[in-house]
C-alpha cells in the first residue's frame, strides 16, 4: 500500500507527486519524446580515462562549475542506463540542473559504453558495481571532504542499488537516488518480449550486438585471438531475439555466471534493498514497459533509509511535466533528484539553493493551478 501523495521523502513506500503533461499520458510517449525530440543545450565538460582494479579502464566526464572548487558544495556522480552513456539526455539533463545549483557532476561510462571498445572482455550489467566502487573510492581519494551523491538510471540504478548494499561505501557518501530501475532482472526481460515493449527490445539488442562485435575487433586486433574467436563464436548463437537468449549467451557466459537465470537471480538488486543504509530515493512508474508488478517491492522489503516513490504513470525514465507550451515541457526527475539531494546534504551544512530555473517552474505551476 502507498501512503498519501506528498513533497516530502518518507521512509517506505509513497505515491510520487508526479503529475504527466497532459499531451503525454501514454507510457510510450513519456519514454520516448526524449529520445526523439529533448534537446539539452550541452555543458562544457572534461573527459577523463579512469583505470580500474583489474588493469582495464573507462572514461568519466566532468562537469565542475567555475566556483565549485574550494567551496564545499557536493558533486554527484551519474550512472547511465542500457546502451546510453554520458551522452545520454537524462544524464546531460541532470548534470545542467546540477550545475544551476553550484554544484560539480562526473558521468560515469561503463565498460565501452563510448562506443571506443574497452581492452578487456568484460562488458557492464548490474552486478558489475566493482567497477562502481572503483570509481567513487578514486572520487573519494580525490576529493575526501566533499559531499558526494550518486544518481543511477536504469541498469544504472541496479548497478548502484547493488553496491549500495553489498560494497563499502566511503564515508563522504551521503544519498544516492536510482531511476526506473529493473529490480528482477528476469522479469523486466520477459516484459520486454510483450506487445510494443519489443519494439525497445529490438533497438536494444541491434546496439548491445554492434559493442559485441567492436569488442572481439578490437580483442583480436590487440592480439587475443582467442577471446575474439570465444565472442565471436557466442555471437554466432544470434541474431539475438530476446534477452533471455542474450543474457544467457553473452551477459552469463562472459562474465562467470552459470546461465543466464543465475545471472538474474544474483544480481536482481530487488533482494539488496534491505541491506542499503543510506538514504536512497527510488523513483518508479506503474506503467514502465519494461516492467512487471513483480517488479515492486513490498515495505517489508526495504531498509528504513530507503523512499520508494511510485507514480500511476511516467514510463521509463520518461517523468515529463507540462510545461509553458507543448515544445517547452519539464522534466519531473531534473526536479525531484536535486531536491532530495538537498535535503540530505544539509547535514553538511550545504545551503538549499532553489535555482532561477526552478524559481520559473515554481512561477509557472502556481500560475496553471490559479487558472485551473
Amino acid at each position: 500500500m502507498t501512503r498519501t501523495e506528498q513533497n516530502t521523502f518518507s521512509p517506505g513506500i509513497n505515491r510520487s507527486p508526479f503529475k504527466p503533461a497532459w499531451w503525454l499520458h501514454n507510457a510510450h510517449l513519456q519514454t520516448l519524446f526524449p529520445s526523439l525530440f529533448r534537446q539539452v543545450v550541452p555543458l562544457s565538460r572534461v573527459r577523463e580515462r579512469v583505470t580500474l582494479s583489474d588493469g582495464d579502464w573507462l572514461y568519466v566526464d566532468w562537469r565542475l562549475p567555475k566556483a565549485w572548487m574550494g567551496s564545499g558544495l557536493p558533486l554527484i556522480a551519474i550512472v547511465h542506463g542500457l546502451s546510453g552513456c554520458s551522452g545520454s539526455h537524462y544524464v546531460m539533463g541532470l548534470q545542467r540542473a546540477l550545475d544551476d545549483l553550484g554544484w560539480a557532476s562526473v558521468a560515469i561510462n561503463c565498460r565501452g559504453a563510448t562506443g571506443e571498445p574497452n581492452d578487456s572482455p568484460r562488458a557492464y550489467h548490474a552486478g558489475a558495481h566493482d567497477d562502481l566502487a572503483d570509481i567513487l573510492t578514486a572520487l573519494y581519494e580525490r576529493y575526501p571532504d566533499v559531499p558526494l551523491g550518486l544518481v543511477g538510471y536504469s541498469l544504472g540504478g541496479a548497478i548502484s542499488l547493488n553496491y549500495l548494499a553489498r560494497e563499502r561505501t566511503p564515508p563522504n557518501l551521503f544519498a544516492a537516488s536510482a531511476v526506473s530501475v529493473p529490480l528482477l532482472l528476469g522479469a523486466c526481460a520477459d516484459r520486454l518480449d510483450q506487445g510494443f515493449s519489443r519494439v525497445y527490445r529490438k533497438h536494444l539488442l541491434g546496439l548491445l550486438q554492434q559493442s559485441w562485435v567492436r569488442k572481439a575487433e578490437h580483442l583480436a586486433a590487440r592480439g587475443d585471438t582467442e577471446m575474439a574467436k570465444h565472442i565471436g563464436d557466442r555471437l554466432a548463437h544470434g541474431p539475438f531475439t530476446s534477452f533471455r537468449q542474450f543474457d544467457d549467451v553473452l551477459v552469463a557466459g562472459l562474465h562467470g555466471f552459470k546461465n543466464g537465470e543465475d545471472y538474474y537471480q544474483r544480481c536482481s538488486p530487488r533482494q539488496s534493498l534491505a541491506g542499503i543504509q543510506l538514504p536512497t530515493l527510488l523513483l518508479q512508474a506503474l506503467d514502465d514497459p519494461f516492467l512487471t508488478p513483480d517488479c515492486f517491492p513490498t515495505a517489508r522489503e526495504l531498509s528504513p533509509t530507503v523512499s520508494l516513490e511510485i507514480a500511476p504513470s511516467g514510463g521509463h525514465v520518461g517523468f515529463i511535466e507540462a510545461g509553458d507550451s507543448w515544445r517547452e515541457p519539464r522534466f519531473y526527475l531534473e526536479r525531484r533528484i536535486p531536491e532530495f539531494l538537498q535535503l540530505h546534504a544539509a547535514k553538511f551544512n550545504v545551503p538549499k539553493v532553489l535555482t532561477p530555473r526552478a524559481q520559473g517552474e515554481q512561477v509557472s505551476r502556481l500560475r496553471n493551478a490559479a487558472n485551473a
